[in-house]
């Protein structure tokens, strides 16, 4: 089962960005849970995840929940109602964001006009967008009582980044506020060329846990090129620390920065 970082609370409050934030420094999956229900908001021109069936938001709530039986080590979820989704649920580590509604109304008029005035933000601003997530929240939890946060975190001022350290070293006991940032810029395609998803197999060319970006690298018996492998997906495939020289056979997908990674880790 996975322990969960779980992200809630009001709109504009950063818990998306903090999350992606999360899930690039540590290379564990992240889920934005609203995002399904604008989806179906913006299919069906609506202007409100409250005029989203309640059928489809519990589908959601379901969904969400059944994620914590998942063989990841650990998951990043956010959303407005995270929280009630997963109270009782064993294995949470609940992080509650705010910020100023000066700051909340500023990223949200700021979001507007880098889309041109389209954004996938759904509701007229960020009071109407409260009162509407508040009555969703009383629709669907009625019964739900307010749970005090692992930690509460302050987002009207200060970098995405500093918050996603200070929660994953919250998290892990670890101090990692000096941390570098990993070496993430645009992907060489050269790099890459030969690389494509699916099952292949090949040689570790150096693996360290315990040092940014926190993995290693295989070289790819079928490219000859080399792909990177993050902790969390040899912790999931339950071989321990890989070494040097070591054959294993994985699934090759993509990483979200343009380039693959290695998953679904076994020995050859």
């Amino acid at each position: 089962m996975s322990q969960v970082v779980a992200i809630y609370g009001p709109t504009c409050s950063l818990k998306s960005n903090v999350a992606r934030s999360l899930s690039q420094l540590t290379g564990y999956k992240m889920a934005s849970r609203g995002e399904a229900v604008t989806t179906q908001a913006l299919m069906h021109k609506q202007t409100s995840g409250l005029q989203v069936d309640l059928e489809f938001h519990r589908q959601i709530d379901d969904e969400s929940r059944k994620m914590l039986s998942w063989p990841d080590p650990v998951l990043i979820l956010e959303s407005n109602l995270m929280d009630a989704v997963l109270h009782g649920c064993q294995g949470v580590f609940l992080v509650h964001l705010h910020s100023s509604d000066e700051a909340r109304i500023s990223r949200w008029e700021h979001r507007r006009e880098e889309g041109g005035g389209r954004t996938r933000q759904i509701g007229e601003g960020v009071a109407q967008r409260d009162a509407d997530d508040a009555q969703l929240r009383q629709q669907l939890y009625p019964n739900f009582s307010k749970v005090e946060p692992m930690m509460d975190i302050d987002t009207t001022e200060g970098k995405v980044r500093d918050y996603a350290l200070q929660i994953w070293s919250k998290f892990t006991g670890v101090d990692l506020s000096e941390l570098e940032p990993a070496e993430r810029g645009e992907m060489d395609k050269r790099a890459t060329k030969g690389l494509k998803p699916g099952p292949s197999a090949g040689e570790v060319a150096v693996y360290n846990a315990k040092r940014n970006p926190f993995g290693g690298y295989i070289v790819d018996d079928a490219s000859g090129r080399k792909v990177f492998i993050h902790k969390s997906a040899v912790e999931s495939s339950g071989l321990g620390e890989l070494t040097q020289g070591q054959r294993v056979a994985y699934q090759i997908v993509e990483d979200g920065f343009g380039g693959f990674r290695a998953t679904n880790i076994s020995q050859e």
